[in-house]
């Protein structure tokens, strides 16, 4: 995609929300069209519709969650290792520089300058949150942007949330991100057709796989067909009972379940609307 966008010269246009339709009613109150896309964004229209099928999913009694493994196990439980002051430094640099903040007015360029200074005591605090087992609620607040994805700019089902998070927010979350996918790499819990998410697996490699079956099939005169789904705020029906059944299947419990549990409760987003 970057490829084509660089070949093309196509760049996206800064498009600022100023008028939004509902019910064939047209806002233009910064702070109401803010509220209709919170109400959007954090799925309270459809919230009763999606706990119905979650509280179906967590009465089925299935054998296993996760029998696709073909009852795999990893050798051992996963147990969070502290962090050094040197991965996390290592952590700070690996952070895109942007001038962009969270609600804290912190951007990561001011994370990475002052990195000296605050490496130390950020070390601290990620590993008292994994000794803890308790994800700072702070550190959940997000501030979302509305961004015109395609077509009609007066719809809000046109345009996705871009959630600001604070930078201590990221530093934490790709410290833990680095523990876990280190003990599902040693493990190989992972299927090795989840690219983007193998090291070494981009998009890319999915796309040439494709693209390579495909002619393959035709030269050997044979018919061939695929079937693309696209889940509509995929993230936001994820189910996290079995989100967590299944991290608990593969040897994520204790303190580290607790850890991620905490993670996924209570997510703060508000709607921010530029003049």
């Amino acid at each position: 995609m970057d490829i084509i966008k660089e070949v093309t010269g196509y760049q996206r246009p800064k498009i600022d929300v100023q008028d939004i339709k509902v019910e064939n009613e047209l806002i233009t109150d910064l702070q109401e069209t803010a509220e209709v896309f919170n109400n959007y964004f954090t799925f309270k229209k459809d919230k009763d519709n999606m706990y119905k099928i979650q509280n179906r999913l967590n009465n089925v009694k299935t054998r296993n969650c996760c029998s696709y493994q073909n009852g795999i196990h990893p050798p051992s439980s996963f147990v969070f290792k502290t962090f050094s002051t040197k991965e996390i430094s290592s952590i700070i640099i690996s952070i895109k520089t942007k001038y962009t903040c969270g609600y804290d007015w912190i951007s990561t360029k001011l994370l990475k300058v002052s990195s000296n200074y605050i490496t130390s005591p950020l070390t601290y605090i990620c590993n008292k949150v994994i000794l803890s087992g308790i994800f700072p609620d702070r550190l959940k607040y997000s501030i979302v942007k509305p961004a015109l994805k395609k077509g009609d700019r007066t719809k809000p089902t046109n345009y996705r949330p871009i959630s600001l998070l604070t930078s201590f927010s990221k530093v934490l979350e790709k410290a833990l991100y680095s523990r876990l996918t280190e003990y599902l790499y040693n493990n190989k819990l992972l299927v090795e057709n989840q690219y983007g998410f193998w090291k070494g697996l981009t998009s890319d490699d999915a796309i040439f796989k494709l693209i390579n079956e495909i002619l393959d099939t035709l030269n050997k005169k044979m018919k061939t067909g695929s079937v693309f789904c696209d889940l509509q705020k995929a993230f936001d029906t994820v189910n996290h009972k079995l989100l967590l059944d299944k991290l608990q299947y593969y040897g994520i419990t204790g303190k580290a379940k607790t850890l991620l549990e905490s993670y996924l409760q209570n997510r703060y987003q508000r709607v921010q609307i530029s003049n």
